[in-house]
This record gives structure tokens, C-alpha cells and sequence, in this order.
């Protein structure tokens, strides 16, 4: 991700990119401790998330990042009304950044071009240790008062004569991206100590998104899709598969979902206010429709809810 993505957004603060970065330069010669963070941040306090920027900002436009590696015109539709909220809420401007491929909102974030940004599972741990961000908020039901998770599921057409994973050897598997927690990184850490190794027992194919991986099972594209949970009930949901048009060979214990992170050079103040209005933004039933029955965004913690994650991503 070394490609700069300036001409992608309205950006006007060139000045405070470079400053960005002469800041980070010296902070990195002086950090005495930063764990897995990039080398232009530092975590002092240990609590695995970059400190607070020598240099903070209070800008008068939110810049808001939604990465979707599912379907970008339905992450504008389906985040329209948070982006209206948070503009009266905070009493600035919001833009959003065009729903792209997450390297440029992970670059965004990095360069202080994006303010918040929101990521997949799997993506978290780049945009905290590539981009400096902090996790703060993830979706949820009002009734059950914590944010969601999801399981990773590997599945193959209801009629496939395979029953159990190893019936899958030698069989054409559909993974989603690099980065995906439960399309890639989860399969490649879990599936071994059950008897059956990735690129080794079975094909991987790249499909690019959790939905294509789905439609390529239904349409006998791949034997078999390691997908989200949450990303099939969706699909479900919008009538666009049938539950019963698939069988689960494997489902694994709970991941946090999707979460939205914000720039670690933002105001303290800014920072509490940004939290405080999106815990108490309530999804609008279109909206809660869309993110199966969430209503609710729950505060985070990086070290604990993530846990799990950055063990997979390191075996």
C-alpha cells in the first residue's frame, strides 16, 4: 500500500501530512516500547494501540472511511443515516470516503486524511498496527447490550456428496481475500488440526468477497466457501440465497464483527464526543434491517474482543 490515494478524496491538508510525518519520524527514534505497531508509532502504556499523536487535530470535517468488501453501493445506502446523525451530533461536516478497496482507506487513515474508518474482523489489526487506528465502536441488539459477533462457516451446496472436511481433499475451495479473518486467516490457523491444510489438502480460490464466494457454491463455481455468518444472514435476508441451498460442514466458536475505528491524532475531547454520539445514534429500522436486527453500536476493547484474532493472524 505505498500508492498515496490524495486524488481520491477532497483533500486540502497536504501540510499537515508531511508534519504528520516528520513527528512520526522522531517519535520512532524515541519509542521505547511498540510491540507490533509501525514503526512510526509507539505504545508506551502497552495497551496494543498507538498513543495519542504528539500533534492532535480538531478538524471541522469528519472524513469517514467505509470499507466493504461485499457491496459498496450497500455500504453507502445502509450507513446514509449514521453519517446524517453524526454530522448534527458533532456539528461538522461529514464526507465519505467512496466505499474502495480497504488499502486506500487503511492509507487514508495512516496519512490523517480519514478521521474514522470502518473495517472488517480481519482488517482491524492492519488499520491498528499499519494505520494507528483505535477500535471503539461495533454493532448490536439493544436487548442482548453488547456488540456482535459472528462465526466463520465452511459450507457446500445442500445437494454435495461431502459430509465431512476431509471430503473436501483435492477439491476447489473458495477463500474470500488476504486479510479476511473468517475468508482466509481463520481456515489457514483452524482447518490444519482438523485434517485438512489449505493450498496443501485442497485448491484456495480468491473470489474477493464473502457474497461471490457464496454465489460461486450456489452456482457450482467452488466445492466448497469458508464464509462470515453474519455476511449469509444478510444475504438471506435480502432474498438473495436460501438458507437451504447450503450445508455446513464446520462452524467455529464467535469473532467480533465488523467495527469502526477512529485517527489517533484526534483531540482527546473529539475522541470522547465521537463515541458518545455513536453510542447514542439508534438505527433506524431500514438500517437495522440491513445489519440483521442490530440497533446499537457498543464500545470495544481492542486487547480483549480481538483477542482470538491476533492469535489466528499470527500462526
Amino acid at each position: 500500500m505505498k500508492k498515496l490515494i490524495a486524488n481520491s478524496a477532497k483533500i486540502s491538508h497536504y501540510s499537515w501530512v508531511a508534519l504528520f510525518f516528520i513527528l512520526s519520524n522522531a517519535q520512532a527514534q524515541s519509542c521505547i516500547h511498540r510491540g507490533e505497531l509501525d514503526e512510526i508509532y509507539c505504545d508506551v502504556n502497552q495497551d496494543l494501540l498507538a498513543d495519542k499523536a504528539k500533534l492532535t487535530v480538531n478538524p471541522e470535517k469528519i472524513v469517514i472511511g467505509i470499507t466493504s468488501i461485499e457491496d459498496a453501493e450497500t455500504a453507502k445506502r445502509t450507513y446514509a443515516p449514521l453519517l446524517g446523525y453524526l454530522g448534527s451530533c458533532l456539528k461538522k461536516e461529514i464526507e465519505l470516503f467512496p466505499p474502495v478497496r480497504e488499502g486506500a482507506v487503511l492509507e487514508g487513515q495512516r496519512n490523517g486524511v480519514i478521521q474514522i474508518a470502518h473495517y472488517a474482523t480481519g482488517s482491524m489489526l492492519y488499520a491498528v498496527n499499519f494505520a494507528g487506528a483505535i477500535p471503539f465502536a461495533g454493532k448490536g441488539q439493544e436487548k442482548i447490550g453488547f456488540a456482535d459477533t459472528y462465526t466463520l462457516k465452511l459450507l457446500v451446496r445442500a445437494g454435495s456428496p461431502a459430509k465431512q472436511l476431509i471430503d473436501l481433499k483435492g477439491k476447489k475451495v473458495a477463500h474470500t481475500t488476504l486479510t479476511s479473518n473468517s475468508g482466509n486467516l481463520a481456515p489457514r490457523a483452524l482447518f490444519p488440526e482438523l485434517g485438512l491444510k489449505p493450498d496443501v489438502d485442497y485448491k484456495v480460490e480468491y473470489s474477493g468477497s464473502h457474497d461471490r464466494s457464496l454465489m460461486g457454491v450456489k452456482l457450482g463455481l467452488y466445492d466448497a466457501a469458508v464464509i462470515a455468518s453474519d455476511v449469509m444472514d444478510r444475504m438471506v435476508a435480502k432474498g438473495e440465497i436460501k438458507a437451504n441451498e447450503f450445508r455446513i460442514l464446520y462452524e467455529s466458536e464467535n469473532f467480533p464483527t465488523d467495527a469502526f475505528a477512529m485517527a489517533n491524532n484526534l483531540e482527546p475531547a473529539l475522541q470522547e464526543k465521537i463515541k458518545k454520539c455513536f453510542t447514542e445514534f439508534k438505527f433506524p429500522e431500514s438500517m437495522s434491517r440491513v445489519l440483521e436486527g442490530n440497533n446499537r453500536f457498543f464500545p470495544l476493547d481492542y486487547r480483549k474482543d480481538w483477542g482470538v484474532v491476533r492469535l489466528i493472524a499470527r500462526s
